[in-house]
């Protein structure tokens, strides 16, 4: 784990982005997005190791699911890159269906700082 692992953050709250920025591992570079046509471009250009993906990217629509749309984006264009899916709602049909999309991990928010920054490192090793 001494290389330098891109990781994509991408959520609409920008305290969010700020939150999991400080808290990733020292051997991490982050690249934000704050929405799914941002997050496209980004991966294009930076190809990350992770990808850690809110589900919902517009908070002011209840049945917005994009993160979903950009996990199933994320793994056909950058089968590589290992996604973490982060969700603030308990719905436990958002957890499995982005376990059974190809997500390798699903967080809750609030992010707490010790198992976020642990998350992240299993997935670069899963790399």
């Amino acid at each position: 784990m001494n290389r330098v692992s891109t990781v994509l953050l991408v959520d609409d709250i920008s305290e969010y982005l700020d939150v999991m920025e400080l808290n990733l591992p020292d051997c991490c570079r982050p690249v934000r997005a704050v929405s799914t046509e941002e997050a496209r471009m980004v991966a294009a250009r930076e190809n990350p190791s992770v990808a850690v993906i809110d589900i919902r990217l517009n908070e002011d629509d209840d049945g917005n699911r994009e993160g979903l749309d950009l996990l199933k984006w994320i793994l056909e264009h950058h089968p590589n890159t290992v996604v973490v899916m982060i969700s603030a709602y308990r719905e436990f049909d958002y957890a499995a269906e982005s376990l059974m999309l190809g997500a390798e991990f699903f967080l809750r928010k609030p992010i707490r700082p010790v198992e976020f920054r642990n998350t992240v490192a299993k997935a670069i090793g899963m790399t």
